[in-house]
């Protein structure tokens, strides 16, 4: 997913690129309404300062929030089990949030599946990951994408998660506790044989909460873009004076990291967006090689292994990117089918890519798209 700007004959923008927190990140501002009032220089200034602490914010939630990092806080209690554990109020709001979404999604998308992730090999940071562009075994399925340069293919086939292992105690996650004291200070309590991972939660969490700090909070409040790796947060000021500002968010093809020749971009949808938040997931880009198959970060917590889906990519939009985030995973688990019947009850909109690549959009999504030929008629379900 890439964010394509407004038009530049109207429009005046800068842009904060950065890699943190294991992705690429990249925050639009639309500086217009700056021009008549300050010099360029002025602005560049402000921009700088901006970039700073936008750094120190994120080197903070890294600390906090990162699972290859045995200091950071999360590690902390992830090895201080069976106790009362002093946690930060972001940590708290994070694993609060999650807990909530693990019943709104059937326990399907739910943080309690580190050991999990670390059992496919996701220890280390992905960028550092092994990855093939021929397996060495051959894999079964159906085939990914017929543009596609790999022969790599996609365990899609039942067989791989038709018996479902017998649930245990990592992920009864109402037995994690959480209390406010009186101060104010905030406590977690994770029983013993439990390890939480918050990353897809906390890219969400944190492109929101940028987006609101500096639409809301930031002396100049101007309307913004930001992207963490895919997860998408659109800032718009309280007293917003001019007319809002249009987002175009393209969705890419999917594609595979581990390929030895990666596709040209080709775009399957495009997006204008005024407001809210939109994010992707699903099995095509976070892939590497272990244990003599290809795995992905996608687990399914009834089989604990990668999840065999029917669904490549999902996008959903939402209010706020940690939703959007949650759904889309959510989606990948459930499979086509059953996806499209719960986004349509719920009247949300996402546009699904399935592993034959076929595109299906939902009626909810409809009129974000602008240029709905893209998406094939024939292929839209909803």
């Amino acid at each position: 997913m890439k964010t394509n700007m407004p038009n530049k004959n109207t429009s005046e923008l800068a842009t904060i690129k950065l890699f943190a927190m294991g992705c690429h990140i990249q925050i639009n501002l639309n500086t217009t309404r700056l021009n008549p009032r300050y010099s360029q220089i002025v602005i560049d200034q402000q921009i700088a300062l901006l970039t700073s602490d936008v750094q120190k914010r994120i080197a903070q939630w890294e600390q906090i929030f990162s699972r290859f990092d045995e200091t950071s806080e999360l590690m902390q209690l992830n090895n201080q089990t069976n106790q009362w554990i002093k946690v930060s109020p972001e940590l708290f709001e994070v694993l609060q949030r999650a807990i909530h979404f693990t019943s709104k999604t059937q326990g399907l998308v739910t943080p309690t599946l580190l050991k999990e992730l670390w059992d496919t090999g996701y220890k280390y940071s992905f960028e550092t990951l092994p990855k093939m562009s021929m397996p060495s075994a051959p894999m079964t399925g159906s085939k990914i994408s017929s543009n596609t340069s790999s022969n790599m293919t996609l365990n899609t086939s039942a067989s791989l998660q038709d018996i479902p292992r017998a649930s245990n105690d990592s992920q009864q996650i109402g037995r994690i506790q959480l209390r406010q004291l009186a101060d104010g200070k905030h406590q977690v309590y994770l029983p013993a044989g439990m390890a939480l991972d918050l990353n897809g939660y906390v890219k969400g969490w944190c492109a929101m909460q940028l987006a609101e700090h500096i639409s809301h909070v930031h002396d100049w409040q101007l309307p913004c873009l930001v992207d963490m790796g895919g997860d998408i947060a659109i800032g718009v000021p309280k007293h917003r004076i001019d007319k809002p500002i249009i987002w175009g968010v393209a969705i890419a093809k999917p594609y595979f990291s581990n390929s030895e020749h990666i596709q040209e971009e080709e775009d399957v949808a495009i997006l204008a967006l005024s407001s809210g938040a939109v994010a992707t997931s699903g099995q095509d880009y976070r892939r590497w090689w272990h244990d003599g198959r290809w795995q992905h970060h996608l687990i399914h917590p009834h089989y604990s292994r990668p999840v065999g889906s029917d669904i490549l990519t999902a996008t959903v939009l939402a209010t706020d990117t940690l939703i959007a985030e949650v759904y889309a995973k959510y989606c990948v688990l459930l499979g086509v089918t059953e996806a499209m019947a719960w986004l349509n009850k719920h009247d949300i909109a996402a546009l699904l890519i399935d592993t034959n690549n076929k595109v299906l959009v939902t009626s909810a999504m409809r009129p974000s798209l602008v240029q709905p030929n893209l998406v094939q008629p024939h292929l839209i379900a909803g």
